[in-house]
């Protein structure tokens, strides 16, 4: 065989086994992949309560690499998410699904935040009402009182002074 030719062959050799090699492993996950599935799940290091993503702990390498590690053997980042809730059930989401009970989570913050407001006007209002009451009618001491019987000796005293 001839030098050129010879290097052609190769050449096709190795054009055709760099074609056919991505098609039959599956390629490495990528970073914003690796990403997309951290943000989803809270790091369960007990240090912090961030997004795994957020997280700089060793456990939260850990779990970067292993969700490269699902995502390099084919799964979809939703289904590796879907791995990790099924290991490690619902409390690794850093967001609750929005079914079931998990509604709660979801709307309870609004309620509360209404009832909250709601409470807050209605006490406004009433103090408002009482301090008008107090300045149109302001009340009198009556003869029982015991600030009233002291001003009325303190007076008398004053008028005993100058006379």
């Amino acid at each position: 065989m001839s030098p050129p030719r010879r290097a052609r062959t190769l050449l096709l050799a190795v054009g055709l086994t760099l074609a056919l090699l991505p098609a039959g492993l599956p390629a490495a996950a990528s970073q914003a992949d690796v990403d997309l599935v951290g943000e989803q799940l809270v790091c369960y290091c007990g240090c912090s309560g961030l997004t795994v993503k957020a997280c700089t702990c060793g456990t939260a390498d850990a779990i970067r690499e292993k969700i490269a590690s699902q995502l390099d053997a084919g799964m979809s980042p939703p289904e590796a998410v879907a791995a990790w809730v099924a290991e490690r059930g619902e409390q690794v989401l850093a967001v609750p699904t929005r079914e079931g009970f998990n509604l709660v989570g979801w709307f309870m913050p609004f309620v509360a935040t209404f009832l909250g407001l709601l409470m807050a006007t209605v006490i406004v209002l009433r103090w408002q009402k009482q301090a008008v009451a107090e300045t149109t009618n302001p009340q009198e001491p009556g003869p029982e009182d015991p600030d009233n019987a002291y001003l009325k000796r303190v007076e008398q005293d004053m008028r005993n002074l100058h006379h």
